[in-house]
């Protein structure tokens, strides 16, 4: 019994410190001075510290003070964390949320009229964009969508799921040729606009059938009985049906979310300069220069940390969410 405790904790260590390594070798280099990552010989530790590659990437004036930028936004995220904590304990928390969408943005426009910031903080500013209109749109479509394949069983809806499927699993670059020239056609090209449209149109098979899985977890019964208390269906589907899907919902957001913040092809193809973060990290890590590589990697960390922060925050909803369901078959 012990032992076999003993192994099976080592080898979540050994999993754990295999998966964190990259992170923390990556947040090493972005800190480094460039005579350090030049080295020869790999150097781990003793070494000086500098913040010079997050100033170079971020910010035109490179005598901006990084630890008032820090203290901004620790601040914010402190703030923003607060207002969630407390959105969750609340009944009716929709200005509290309000309030921490608000905050996000004010310490987005203070940084950017504080500080002259670069080129970078734009396709971030693009990143958090695309990223929210894409999880509001897949999301809205995915609940109707899932709802309505989730209460209707007859063979039209296995062969819609099954076609959705067959859809996800094309490569990425069969929808890359159609796009573009949509785009060209309509003067979409290089727009926000259209990079939302084909993220939505890739990612919407998998939001469909993730949320048709949890609709499968909701007891007809509820909606039923809420039909009989005078309700039409469209109310006891946003009154019952979408309340108990709260963790479903935020679960699938989450993984919309990840789909939506690392997509580089349909970025790179369809907008040739309005570029979106990971785009612009890899364009700049494909030089040969020692300096470039401590940018990418303080740009790899920049961009990791909200998505950390965004886990942490939603950790109770995600695993309840993937523990009814939403995972399986």
């Amino acid at each position: 019994m012990v032992a076999g405790r003993v192994t099976l904790h080592s080898a979540l260590a050994i999993v754990v410190v295999w998966s964190v390594l990259p992170l923390l070798w990556t947040f090493q280099t972005s800190i480094k001075f460039t005579r350090d990552v030049a080295a020869r010989e790999p150097v781990l530790w003793g070494y000086d510290t500098t913040a010079a590659a997050y100033r170079a990437y971020w910010f035109d004036d490179q005598s901006t003070n990084m630890w008032q930028v820090l203290m901004v936004v620790v601040l914010s995220t402190l703030i923003v964390g607060g207002l969630l904590m407390v959105a969750r304990r609340m009944r009716r928390p929709a200005y509290l949320n309000t309030l921490a969408i608000a905050a996000i943005v004010a310490t987005l426009v203070y940084v950017d009229m504080r500080w002259e910031t670069s080129d970078q903080f734009e396709f971030f500013i693009n990143s958090i964009i695309v990223t929210a209109a894409t999880i509001c749109v897949s999301i809205s479509i995915g609940l109707l969508g899932g709802y309505g394949l989730a209460r209707y069983s007859g063979k039209s809806g296995a062969v819609i799921l099954i076609s959705a499927l067959a859809f996800r699993a094309l490569p990425r670059f069969a929808f890359v040729l159609p796009f573009f020239i949509i785009a060209k056609s309509l003067g979409l090209l290089d727009s926000r606009a259209i990079i939302v449209l084909a993220l939505v149109a890739v990612n919407q098979p998998f939001t469909i059938w993730m949320l048709r899985t949890f609709f499968l977890e909701v007891p007809k019964e509820l909606e039923e009985a809420a039909m009989m208390d005078g309700a039409t269906r469209l109310q006891a589907f946003v009154r019952v049906v979408i309340p108990t899907m709260k963790p479903g919902i935020i679960a699938t957001s989450l993984f919309t979310l990840l789909l939506a913040y690392n997509e580089f092809l349909f970025v790179r193809v369809l907008a040739p300069t309005n570029w979106t973060l990971p785009v612009g990290i890899v364009a700049l890590a494909g030089g040969e220069s020692s300096k470039g590589i401590t940018e990418a990697a303080a740009a790899a960390i920049s961009i990791t940390l909200p998505i950390v922060i965004v886990i942490i925050m939603f950790q109770k909803h995600l695993v309840k969410g993937l523990g009814s369901g939403a995972v399986k078959g």
